[in-house]
C-alpha cells in the first residue's frame, strides 16, 4: 500500500528520477523537453506548492502537488500535477494519488480542483480523471505541441470537493 508525505528537499534526486524521463519524453506536460532540473524542481518545489511524496516498499513511485489554483479570491479551488514513475504505471499509482490529493485538498480547506490543461491526447490521465469524478468543462483548440502528435487540444477538467 503506498504512503504520501511532504516532499523535502532530500527528496530532490529521487524526484529528479521520476520527473526527469517524463519531460523528456514528452507529451503529457508543457515542459520543454530540455527543461533544466534546476528549473524543473524549482518549479515542482515551489514555495506556492504543497507538493508529495509517494513511496511504496520504500521505494518513490510518484509524485504530486497541490496548490491554489488562482491566488486571493481565487483560492479556494486547488490544482494539481502528478507523475508515477515509470516502473510503476499502471500500478495504480495514479489512482491512488488522485483519491489521497482530493482528500488532502479537502482537509487543507479547498472546495473543489480544477486541472486547467490535460492533453487531450493523455488518454491514461483522461481516463483517469473521468473515472475518479471530473468533468470536461472546456476545451482548448490546439493548445499544446506535441512532440509525434503535432497540435493537439487540451482539457479543462474540474470537480467540486465538497459533500452535498
Amino acid at each position: 500500500m503506498p504512503t504520501a508525505r511532504i516532499a523535502t528537499n532530500e527528496d530532490e534526486e529521487a524526484l529528479w528520477g521520476i520527473l526527469e524521463p517524463m519531460v523528456r519524453k514528452g507529451g503529457t506536460y508543457v515542459f520543454s523537453l530540455d527543461k533544466s532540473k534546476e528549473s524543473l524542481m524549482g518549479y515542482w518545489m515551489g514555495a506556492d506548492k504543497f507538493t508529495f511524496v509517494v513511496e511504496r516498499d520504500g521505494e518513490l513511485v510518484g509524485t504530486f502537488y497541490l496548490k491554489a489554483n488562482q491566488e486571493g479570491l481565487g483560492d479556494h479551488i486547488c490544482n494539481a500535477g502528478f507523475v508515477v514513475a515509470s516502473a510503476a504505471e499502471g500500478q495504480g499509482i495514479g489512482r491512488w494519488m488522485g483519491e489521497f490529493a482530493q482528500t488532502e485538498a479537502k482537509n487543507r480547506g479547498f472546495l473543489a480542483m480544477q486541472f486547467n490543461f490535460v492533453i487531450k491526447s493523455n488518454q491514461r490521465a483522461v481516463q483517469l480523471w473521468k473515472s475518479l469524478g471530473f468533468a470536461v468543462i472546456g476545451e482548448i483548440p490546439e493548445a499544446f505541441r506535441h512532440p509525434d502528435l503535432g497540435l493537439v487540444p487540451a482539457l479543462i477538467f474540474h470537480k467540486k470537493l465538497t459533500n452535498e
